[in-house]
């Protein structure tokens, strides 16, 4: 059974417990309300809400670059954006707490035959067994409603700590072939910095002095350098710019699926023009010494198309360019790509997108328990095949500000 399989299994079964979760509350609510002349539309709304925030969730796992969040029109964009954010909410808040309810559910049914009546001296106790269900279930409700708060606290506690506290992730790459000279070359990568509401110039400001204190060779960006919106290209261009002074013309980049969100053609100008060499199905030559080394970068195929037909026909178009004797560097935002180019003439191949999967509760990385093997193959950290090798970065940024032990990264590597 393949993975995706598995995880659309594990997805209908949480959201049919989000459903049954979703039941309960209204039956708590409606005594409240059932009085008003209002109640019919109270009722249709409720379940409005919660049918189309589902529905947005199913169509967007199971029909990714197809639903309505790639195609509305304008007039749909602020429906959306509510459906969006009870979408998050649902995945944040709404699946916890239907899980502790699911819990106590069960314990109930599994306690409740084996509690005994209270006697003392063959006069029963006051609090009969119903009493005291009924009283237990009426505190489990009152921490029930806590726990949103409880998982608040949780999020920003994520925001401001796992989101935060960016890892210098220093690795020892092997190259088939590496000249001597250039042994012990240093490149940087960041990936996912998501440049917008979330993450802004203090953020990158401080990253930047992280960069600077490696003291490395090479900057490469692996693609969603913005979030989703170009009104945050200035902030951007000055990221880059900053970098490439540390750099001066070694400041590589590739564009990632959330640079196109927008106007991308726009954002790689804005990316050029503060001083990256953009890599869009082209390449360069890193020279030092009389070592000679090929960056080389794929573009992102747009959407609507198959994403891994494009990406051959992108990496036969820029083969060309390579010559076979000199080593090669890859930028490609998304790793799944490495299973076909991981049979080609590439040595490195340096990725991002998944984040990690911003969630690791196993030091296993095949482990269910982390959320990226879930979905992918390859999702983190450096992988090896065919004699080829791939680094998937966490991303220095996010689109949600969660992260539990897989901090933002900038990892630093030396070739050897």
């Amino acid at each position: 059974m393949s993975r995706l399989i598995v995880f659309k299994l594990v997805f209908a079964v949480i959201t049919i417990a989000l459903l049954a979760f979703q039941v309960a509350i209204w039956k708590k609510i409606k005594p409240k309300i059932s009085a008003s002349t209002r109640y019919k539309l109270y009722r249709f709304l409720y379940y409005a809400m919660v049918i189309s925030s589902q529905t947005l969730m199913w169509v967007g796992v199971f029909y990714p670059g197809r639903g309505l969040a790639t195609t509305y029109p304008e007039w749909y964009e602020p429906i959306h954006r509510v459906l969006l954010a009870i979408t998050y909410s649902h995945a944040f808040w709404l699946f916890p707490l239907a899980l502790f309810w699911l819990l106590g559910m069960g314990l109930k049914r599994i306690l409740s035959p084996r509690l005994p009546l209270l006697k003392e001296k063959g006069i029963e106790d006051e609090v009969s067994r119903a009493d005291f269900l009924r009283k237990a279930g009426g505190a489990a409700l009152t921490g029930i409603n806590l726990l949103p708060a409880v998982t608040s606290v949780a999020a920003i506690s994520g925001m401001f700590l796992g989101s935060r506290e960016i890892w210098v992730n220093q690795k020892t790459i092997r190259i088939k072939n590496l000249h001597d000279d250039l042994k012990g070359l240093k490149i940087a990568q960041i990936s996912d910095i998501h440049i917008g509401n979330l993450i802004g110039e203090r953020y990158l400001h401080f990253a930047q002095g992280l960069i600077r204190a490696a003291k490395v060779d090479y900057i490469v960006a692996t693609g969603d350098i913005l979030d989703n919106n170009n009104a945050f290209l200035p902030t951007a261009a000055k990221f880059f710019a900053d970098l490439e002074a540390l750099a001066p013309g070694r400041l590589l980049a590739s564009m990632g699926n959330h640079d196109y969100i927008d106007d991308g053609a726009e954002a790689a100008r804005t990316y050029a023009q503060a001083g990256a060499r953009m890599l869009v199905n082209d390449s360069t030559l890193a020279t030092r010494g009389r070592g000679v080394l090929q960056f080389a970068g794929l573009d992102y195929p747009p959407m609507g198309k198959t994403r891994s037909d494009t990406m051959r026909m992108y990496f036969a178009h820029v083969q060309k360019k390579l010559r076979s004797d000199i080593p090669v560097v890859l930028l490609n935002h998304h790793p799944s790509d490495f299973e076909y180019l991981k049979t080609q003439r590439v040595d490195l191949v340096l990725s991002g997108h998944t984040h990690g999967g911003q969630v690791q509760l196993s030091s296993e990385r095949n482990s269910i328990f982390n959320s990226g093997h879930w979905l992918y193959k390859y999702y983190i950290d450096h992988y090896e095949e065919n004699g080829a090798q791939l680094y998937v970065n966490r991303g220095l940024g996010h689109w949600f500000p969660l992260r539990v032990q897989c901090p933002p990264e900038i990892t630093v590597f030396t070739l050897v």
